[in-house]
């Protein structure tokens, strides 16, 4: 697994690269093409989290391919650009547009634990002189929700903070909860680091709740690739004044699940991630917070935030 210190000071730039390495939320992606012709970059917040190298998670080997049409049963459909098929053993995602019927423009087939892959490009909607980002989202956040749900932690929808103090602070909510609200008020107030203000991924590692930042940002663009122990969860919700109500374990994971995203066809997938945020509930404090957007929620999280 790649080091903090490889996630954190050793982040490269890339264009038109034959091997790229991510590293999200500690979990090493490896990237490689044996084709002279398909080299590879990124752009935006994913270049944040290149690292140079170290033993990957995954290994995803990249080709450029010929269209044809789904093979194997499909398990899942978007109803957006992609479909997950099983052949096999393996799982095969198909990403369509309209402007190519229902031929697909990229596919990518995994192994049943999405340790090693391969995605093929098809040269209808890529220049072979320019270069490209094979794990182009949705596809880099499928296989980091897939590699989690195999009992690694969980994505969920919720903006993160670091205080001054070292402690991080975890607010969940859907859309249009506030998470980009609370992210930039904190942002204002200074003394914090903010590492998404939509998606943050939850791990245990040495007994405590991890969180980490994400590429993948809301309206507020926050994406660091740093991590902080979890102190206390915040579930975001508008009230007529700043309070804090404790939750009691059980609607607390139902929250948690609402607010995760999970292979939800995949029923060992489901029943680690249930555990999984029993472990969470039970290992750091959960309560709502009704707020009222301004600066004075700030003080009033600080104040109630657990010691």
């Amino acid at each position: 697994m790649f080091s903090r210190s490889e996630c954190e000071t050793e982040n490269v730039a890339a264009n038109g690269a034959a091997a790229l390495n991510l590293c999200i939320a500690d979990i090493g992606i490896a990237l490689v093409s044996g084709d002279p012709e398909l080299t590879m970059a990124v752009r935006g917040a994913i270049e944040r989290f290149l690292v140079n190298d170290g033993a990957a998670d995954t290994r995803v080997s990249v080709a450029w391919g010929e269209l044809r049409h789904p093979a194997g049963d499909r398990i899942f459909d978007s109803g957006g650009v992609w479909q997950l098929y099983r052949r096999n053993a393996d799982r095969l995602f198909h990403f369509t547009s309209p402007v190519f019927g229902t031929l697909p423009y990229k596919t990518a087939c995994f192994n049943g634990d999405f340790t090693s892959g391969e995605v093929l490009m098809y040269d209808g909607h890529f220049q072979r002189s320019e270069p490209v980002y094979p794990l182009e989202y949705p596809l880099d956040e499928l296989l980091i929700m897939h590699l989690l749900a195999n009992g690694r932690g969980a994505e969920v929808h919720a903006c993160g903070a670091v205080d001054s103090d070292g402690r991080g602070l975890l607010f969940l909510g859907q859309s249009g909860a506030g998470k980009t609200t609370m992210a930039r008020l904190l942002e204002k107030a200074g003394g914090v680091r903010i590492l998404s203000d939509d998606r943050i991924i939850l791990r245990r590692l040495d007994g405590k709740i991890w969180m980490y930042g994400t590429p993948w940002h809301g309206e507020g663009s926050f994406a660091s690739p740093a991590r902080a122990p979890i102190e206390q969860i915040f579930f975001l919700g508008r009230g007529q004044k700043n309070e804090v109500v404790p939750l009691r374990e059980a609607p607390a994971v139902a929250r948690l699940m609402a607010c995760s995203f999970v292979p939800f066809y995949s029923p060992g997938g489901l029943d680690f991630t249930l555990a999984f945020f029993q472990q969470v509930t039970q290992g750091v404090p959960c309560a709502e917070l009704r707020f009222v957007p301004d600066e004075r929620v700030i003080e009033f999280v600080r104040e109630n935030a657990k010691p």
